[in-house]
């Protein structure tokens, strides 16, 4: 049985990358997501990246979900805005 888990959370328009990164029209760095998603999903076990694919830019302040479910091979990830179901990035993590 594939269990999948979900957190939601935002990167505050406050945040400093709101003013270097897109001053204009800020766009949360992708770093930034892929590091708060190993963190997440990794809390308990070291985990290492095998792929990620941008769809869509994060905008500060949105509010955004990260779900997550253990493939067997791989824990299979993505994030999309909240009440939408377009992911806005996929990965894998092993």
């Amino acid at each position: 049985m594939t269990i999948c888990r979900t957190h939601e959370f935002s990167i505050p328009l406050t945040h400093p990358t709101a003013a270097l990164h897109f001053p204009e029209l800020p766009i949360v760095p992708g770093a930034m997501l892929l590091d708060e998603a190993i963190a997440v999903i990794g809390a308990a076990t070291p985990l290492r990246l095998q792929a990620v694919k941008f769809l869509s830019p994060v905008r500060h302040g949105e509010a955004i979900v990260l779900s997550w479910q253990d493939g067997g091979g791989g824990i299979a990830f993505q994030i999309h805005r909240q009440g939408e179901s377009a992911p806005l990035l996929t990965g894998t993590l092993a």
